[in-house]
């Protein structure tokens, strides 16, 4: 099913008890919200109710119908979230009533400023007495997210005003802003139940992303990995289901028992889940008591309900009235992005107190009165993108790959790569392979680096660098940054590789008056029996060489060592190699005896001459003869 033009919204109710919410909405949609026996026994709604209507305009509208009675309150914050217009439903024969006033904080606290102040019951009241409720209903709204919510007043009993209400709901929708769609769906769950014939099926507003037919979800927080068997919207079965409608999803792989409200459901792999958050607090003024540190209090996330402890970062306490900042330590994982609204809420008595905003739903565990702390808490309060981007990157010493970034920022990998490519024009961040570091970063990687192999030359002046794996373990950069990291750093001057072997910019290796002596006289001594060379051990113990000034002769080919204990000064080797090449191009084959004749020397040293020639691709022994290789 295709959305039509008007888009699609989800709208909720809110009010006391009794003052006619779903008496409301079964005039609006024909749709009787209370599903519940005890409900209809009772007159009295007691869990969440649904329904659903299309307004002239094509706009398609999902109901959310609210219990009134404080008892049900938890219920009430489980539907209130997702909300794209509320209607606060007040009795135009009691005005506002503590659930009104409860209701509407609730409704500040989370920002929700679209909707309308309905009162009902119109036909119960004269105009005189109608119009001292409409004055205290606009002195209620003022200061409130809804203090410009028009007031329509209806009669859900005769249809009075019906109309109207329509119209106005309409009219408040043009001005609201569709749910976008970045890519990360979330469907936090409001109900699970079984259906015959079918299984399991879950409810709940979806936001941030689409859902489509037969695909793969995650259910969090548990993790478990669950098959989309079947979609409605608006009581109608859909291929995908947009963002911004209420949602019903048939899942196969697992019981109903297993699924329930709290729970969200995801693609997989795009969103984390969490137990600390850094959020702004704000308490109520009139909530009659202050926040303090380590208080534990019931925290209502999308339908999520979880014990919190606060940590206060700048103060002992928050009073009525005020704001702070403050990290959160939920009791459970919770499944939450930057920018989500909470409410807060004392366990005994039950009672609403406070509500903020999450800043950062991954943060380490801060010190109190950490000034750092507190100034990068700020700026990512109301951060553009490239600047929370930063931020969030400040916080991983390796980085994060695209996709994480753009999980973090809550933004489609498009827009992250635009964000960053003019991040990386202005040097604020650097790419390694397809992960982005800050400017900070990068420079920390180029020292850790640079100490690395400058106390490594230190150690070995004599050796052309440090092995290349060796500089990866001693610099503890990660395996999968490494390989970009290196080629960054030779493109840009600062180190060169060889044979595997890095070194600083500018590293020389080089040897003291006294060595060059010391090697001069050893390279002497091997060039007086060029084919005959003393043994290795007795060299050293006429010439004690260190083992890292015989590695250096050796890396620097001015002696060529074929076997532990021989070796050939470099002009006895070219020599030796070039009368052997002569007499191969000559006779086509070589054998030890000929070898030893034309070098002059013995089989203690041909032998091992010849198997290192072997072993550099020179000759290939065909038998007890060598040939020349092409």
């Amino acid at each position: 099913m295709t959305d039509l033009a008007g888009g699609s919204f989800v709208v909720g109710t809110a009010g006391h008890i009794d003052h006619g919410k779903s008496t409301l909405v079964k005039a609006l949609t024909q749709i009787d919200p209370d599903r519940l026996e005890e409900e209809k026994r009772r007159g009295m709604t007691i869990d969440l109710g649904f329904a659903y209507l299309q307004l002239a305009s094509g706009r398609r509208v999902g109901i959310v119908d609210v219990p009134g009675h404080q008892r049900f309150l938890k219920n009430m914050l489980a539907g209130v979230h997702g909300m794209d217009a509320v209607l606060l439903v007040i009795a135009a024969d009691e005005g506002p009533m503590p659930q009104t006033r409860e209701h509407l904080a609730i409704l500040d606290l989370l920002e929700i400023d679209h909707g309308l102040a309905v009162l009902t019951k119109v036909d119960l009241v004269g105009d005189d007495w109608l119009a001292l409720v409409r004055q205290e209903v606009s002195g209620l709204l003022r200061g409130t997210s809804l203090e410009r919510a028009p007031i329509v007043s209806v009669s859900s009993s005769t249809g009075q005003g019906l109309d109207e209400l329509r119209a106005a709901l309409d009219a408040e929708l043009a001005s609201a802003t569709l749910r976008p769609d970045i890519g990360r769906p979330r469907l936090p769950v409001d109900r699970s139940f079984a259906m015959s014939g079918f299984g399991t099926v879950v409810t709940g507003t979806l936001v941030g992303g689409a859902l489509r037919l037969g695909a793969e979800v995650a259910v969090l927080p548990a993790g478990r990995r669950v098959r989309i068997r079947g979609l409605q919207q608006h009581n109608h079965a859909v291929e995908e289901a947009r963002p911004g409608s209420r949602t019903a999803v048939n899942l196969s792989g697992l019981t109903h028992a297993e699924v329930h409200r709290g729970h969200v459901l995801t693609v997989p792999g795009t969103l984390a889940v969490s137990r600390r958050l850094d959020a702004r607090l704000v308490v109520l003024p009139d909530a009659g008591q202050s926040l303090h540190h380590r208080q534990q209090l019931m925290m209502y996330h999308e339908t999520a309900e979880v014990m919190v402890e606060l940590s206060l970062l700048e103060a002992e306490e928050i009073q009525p009235g005020q704001n702070a900042l403050a990290q959160l330590f939920a009791a459970a994982p919770v499944v939450a992005m930057d920018g989500d609204r909470f409410i807060l809420r004392v366990p005994s008595p039950p009672a609403t107190v406070a509500g903020g905003v999450i800043l950062d739903r991954a943060p380490r565990r801060h010190r109190r009165r950490d000034l750092a702390v507190l100034k990068d808490l700020a700026l990512r309060e109301h951060a553009d993108p490239a600047t929370a981007a930063v931020l969030e990157l400040a916080k991983h010493p390796w980085g994060l790959p695209d996709a994480g970034l753009a999980d973090r920022l809550a933004l489609p990998v498009a827009r992250v790569d635009q964000v960053m490519q003019a991040l990386a024009e202005r040097g604020a961040v650097r790419r390694l392979a397809n992960t982005w570091l800050t400017r900070d970063r990068w420079e920390g990687l180029v020292t850790r680096v640079d100490s690395a192999l400058r106390a490594y030359h230190l150690a070995h002046p004599l050796r052309r660098g440090m092995p290349r794996e060796e500089l990866r373990s001693r610099s503890g950069i990660p395996a999968e940054l490494y390989g970009g990291a290196l080629v960054a750093l030779i493109d840009a001057g600062m180190v060169t590789e060889r044979g595997g072997e890095v070194a600083a910019a500018g590293h020389r290796q080089g040897l003291s008056p006294e060595q060059e002596a010391a090697v001069a006289a050893f390279i002497v001594e091997l060039e007086r029996q060029p084919f005959n060379p003393p043994p290795l051990s007795d060299l050293l113990h006429r010439h004690p060489l260190s083992p890292a000034l015989l590695e250096y002769l050796v890396a620097e080919e001015r002696v060529v060592r074929v076997n532990d204990d021989t070796l050939f000064a470099r002009s006895a080797y070219d020599d030796a190699v070039g009368r052997l090449r002569s007499h191969l191009i000559e006779h086509r084959t070589l054998t030890v005896a000929a070898a030893r004749d034309l070098l002059g020397s013995s089989r203690r040293y041909v032998l091992p001459l010849l198997e290192w020639l072997d072993a550099q691709k020179v000759t290939r022994r065909v038998g007890d003869d060598r040939i020349l290789r092409a």
